[in-house]
């Protein structure tokens, strides 16, 4: 069987749950971690830092070869002159201690390790000619000997005070980042210092001073800086108002400037003979945009000839925010690091040779995950993604055409999605498969931040986060209707989240009202009259999360709210609602199909089901904190607190079979509780293991299975072939695919990370494992 490379880039990286201890354990993960920084190893290969480690991928086939490292959320890291050697700073915040280590790129070992006592974040950088290594901070640069770990001096020199600046400020232009740019030039005699300060500093290795500055800057401060390989030029950069400065080394005089047209600049990198530099640009937020929708992003690389100083070529893709670049050892790769995307560019071929998608930017990212839980659709401002959450596979990748995508919601049915056009005044309906654009609908706000379908799929509210919220009909855009308040909330309505009761009568929303901390939440109810949606009253109190709605047996329609308090259950009356009980816990929220139970987050830590009219909570199996709850309650999605990048998806079915009641699907094709409704493959347990371990999963109907387990490049080491299978659970010892750690000759395997692929009919899927020895 030949193995699908694709599915490498899915590698899933979670800690092990023991099947048989838990029950419960997530069945997948999307995303992979956003990469934080990279650079050439070879001409093949990069070095990509992710929020936990440093991989190794192969730039030929995309695929991560391995990785090795030791990193956390404040993690410092630095590349020798050839990336033969990497250094990871980690900070241990509020210990005041920070932990050098020094990584063999070659062998994957730690070769050493030391301490520096320390209230300052350090960048640390490596000399290119001799073992030292400097960590600069603000305020010091120290000087070590990285092959020893010892402490050799700390520079001096009568440093310019730092300087703070806002946009145009004092007749100064300057960008926020205030980001430290420290590189040695080529023969180790000089760092080179750029940072929070209005010029260049030049320091005297040998002599351990301050010996010089580059100046002529015009804007506050430098924003960072690039040595020809000759060491004979230097490229600095203000991000804004967007001026390359190229200067001689030895004279430290200015022989050009030039300004980037109206973009930002936020890298410039050298080719490798000298002669060419290489300036990333990208477009300036403009609210010309609204006017012009068929204005043309300026996201590209400008090439420029370093003698004469004139451009000579450009290199555009299709995608926007630019951020890093870096080009191979042989000047004929270049490595586009885009705000959520990566870019290997062919640069004599001028075309895409890789493109690296599968990342998930958690504070810049819109999420939402469909109804019937089988996709999770995620948009920042230049992209749109699409994943298969059974397969963990990503399905779609739209870059955006000259507009930012706001806003994002999946149909009902699992047929469209809907995405706002930023500031012009349209919500894209698309085809969920192929991602074309069927449908524009014209709607009356200032712009659009969030999307929320209604269940019968007719209808669409829309907001711009802040004092406008709209219905639109999606059968009708001449129908469509801004939502008023007919009662007075004060200045500076933030309407925070909203929903649809599931007959589509209800419509309510939470808002938050006040400045400077004077704030006051409210929760706002509307009722659909024919074809509109009438105000109907408001009250305290809501806070933040959805809105949820259920019927009681009794047809009355409830709605649950959350607050600092707690969570609120109300009964809808015609002239005010009516507080049936208050439960511990915060959203998201759901009521199960039939509205017994009610699912919500109970702390920051864990998930519960209660059985809310009678107040009683469901003893379960333990599951975290989640974000996002399938309309029946049987996938939820959470974060990954270990990497901090990817989401992981939860299958509860064990759990909604044990409850006292059915939950009966409403609509839904109705699932015997407690048989497999989806094929699964789990984490191996124990993981990581020596010798031997075992592969749990489930199918939904009955298969041939058949497991191989391959190296992270893709070369096959061992297959399992369990046969045809009955519908059912392989999760137990019992029942689980069992693997000695040999290879399909006998011979026991070498530590190292593995994959495991079920196929299973038309079902596949990949995980990750591990072997220590």
């Amino acid at each position: 069987m030949k193995f699908n490379l694709r599915l490498i880039l899915t590698i899933i990286s979670i800690t092990s749950i023991p099947c048989i201890a838990v029950g419960i354990e997530p069945v997948g993960a999307i995303g992979q971690p956003l990469p934080k920084k990279h650079v050439f190893y070879d001409n093949d290969t990069i070095l990509r830092v992710v929020p936990n480690s440093i991989q190794i991928v192969n730039v030929n086939t995309g695929a991560v070869e391995d990785e090795f490292g030791n990193l956390n959320d404040y993690s410092e890291v630095a590349f020798s002159h050839n990336a033969s050697h990497v250094a990871v700073l980690n900070d241990y915040a509020k210990s005041n201690i920070i932990s050098v280590d020094i990584w063999d790129v070659n062998t994957r070992e730690l070769t050493i390790s030391w301490e520096i006592e320390s209230e300052d974040n350090y960048i640390p950088i490596f000399s290119p000619v001799t073992p030292l290594f400097a960590t600069v901070s603000n305020n010091e640069i120290h000087l070590w000997n990285w092959q020893t770990g010892n402490f050799i001096d700390t520079m001096v020199g009568e440093r310019r005070p730092l300087e703070s600046c806002y946009v145009r400020q004092n007749g100064k232009t300057c960008g926020g980042s205030r980001q430290i740019t420290p590189t040695f030039t080529p023969d180790g005699k000089h760092l080179i210092v750029a940072s929070a300060r209005p010029d260049i500093e030049i320091w005297n290795v040998e002599r351990r001073e301050l010996v010089g500055h580059f100046e002529r800057h015009i804007g506050n401060w430098v924003e960072g800086a690039a040595i020809s390989s000759d060491g004979t030029r230097m490229s600095s950069f203000d991000r804004e108002p967007g001026i390359v400065y190229v200067w001689d080394m030895e004279t430290r005089q200015l022989i050009w400037k030039l300004k980037s047209g109206s973009n930002y600049v936020t890298d410039v990198a050298f080719t490798p003979d000298s002669q060419h530099l290489y300036v990333a640009t990208k477009t300036k937020y403009s609210t010309t945009r609204v006017t012009d929708p068929s204005g043309k992003w300026e996201d590209e690389i400008r090439v420029w000839d370093i003698h004469t100083g004139l451009q000579i070529d450009t290199i555009e893709t299709k995608f926007h925010d630019i951020d890093k670049i870096s080009l191979s050892p042989d000047g004929n790769r270049l490595l586009l690091h885009y705000k959520d995307v990566e870019v290997l560019w062919e640069i004599e071929e001028k075309r895409e040779r890789i493109v690296w998608a599968d990342f998930i930017r958690f504070w810049w990212n819109e999420v939402t995950t469909s109804l019937d839980g089988n996709t999770l659709a995620s948009v920042s401002r230049h992209t749109i993604k699409t994943w298969d959450l059974t397969t963990q596979e990503m399905q779609l990748l739209i870059p955006n055409e000259g507009y930012d995508f706001r806003g994002v919601a999946v149909s009902p049915d699992s047929e469209k999605l809907a995405v706002g056009r930023g500031l012009h005044r349209w919500i894209e309906l698309r085809d969920l498969r192929t991602g074309e654009v069927d449908k524009l609908l014209p709607h009356s706000l200032s712009y659009v931040e969030k999307i929320v379908y209604g269940h019968s799929g007719r209808w669409l509210a829309v907001s711009d986060d802040w004092d406008e919220l709209a219905i639109l009909d999606i059968e009708n855009s001449e129908n469509s209707q801004p939502l008023h308040i007919q009662v007075n909330l004060g200045k500076y309505t933030n309407f925070v989240d909203f929903g649809f009761s599931k007959d589509d009568v209800y419509f309510a929303a939470s808002a938050v009202t006040g400045i400077n901390g004077n704030y006051e939440y409210w929760t706002l109810l509307w009722k659909r009259v024919d074809d509109k949606y009438v105000f109907q009253y408001v009250w305290n109190p809501s806070f933040y999360y959805l809105p949820t709605f259920t019927t009681t047996p009794d047809r009355a329609t409830v709605l649950a709210t959350t607050d600092r308090d707690g969570i609120h259950i109300w009964k809808l009356l015609p002239d005010a609602p009516q507080l049936l009980t208050t439960l511990p816990g915060n959203g998201p929220l759901q009521f199960s199909p039939d509205g017994r139970y009610l699912f919500a987050n109970r702390d920051n830590e864990s998930f519960q089901i209660w059985d809310w009219q009678v107040n009683r909570p469901i003893k379960h199996q333990p599951i975290p904190r989640c974000f996002s709850i399938s309309q029946d309650g049987s996938v939820l999605t959470s974060y990954d607190n270990d990497l901090n990048s990817q989401f992981l998806i939860w299958d509860t079915q064990n759990i909604l079979s044990s409850l006292p009641y059915s939950v009966e699907p409403n609509g839904k094709k109705i699932v015997t509780l407690g048989q497999v409704k989806r094929n699964q493959l789990m984490q191996n347990f124990p993981n990581p293991f020596n010798p031997e371990t075992w592969i749990p999963f489930q199918l939904a109907d009955e298969s041939y299975v058949i497991i191989h387990i391959y190296t992270p490049s893709g070369k096959l080491v061992r297959t399992l072939t369990p046969g045809i299978l009955s519908v059912g659970e392989y999760t137990s010892q019992s029942k689980a695919t069992h693997w000695d750690g040999q290879n399909n000759d006998g011979e026991p395997v070498s530590s190292g990370i593995y994959l495991y692929t079920i196929s299973a009919d038309n079902f596949s899927a990949t995980r990750k494992m591990s072997i220590i020895k």
